[in-house]
């Protein structure tokens, strides 16, 4: 997990000069709760995004969404595929 959140976190935010990507004081509080272990079947058709195409539509994964906070606001407070 911890390799995953430096690809996927720090790394990105370092590179592109964000103020992001770790709890420090002074930085954006975005955040993301996950449960890794939930299994969900992935649904198109319940994308919040407006593109509607997945090679995984009908898989079995493992993670939920369950809030993310970006600048210290809930921006999703139900469970969403990852």
């Amino acid at each position: 997990m911890e390799k995953l959140v430096r690809k996927m976190c720090l790394n990105p935010a370092s590179m592109l000069g964000l103020n992001k990507g770790c709890f420090d004081e002074g930085r954006s509080a975005d955040i993301t709760i996950v449960d890794i272990d939930e299994e969900i079947v992935v649904d198109i058709t319940k994308f919040a995004s407006k593109s509607k195409n997945s090679p995984y539509d009908g898989y079995k994964l493992f993670g939920a969404v369950y809030y993310t906070i970006v600048n210290g606001k809930a921006v999703v407070r139900e469970k969403l595929l990852i």
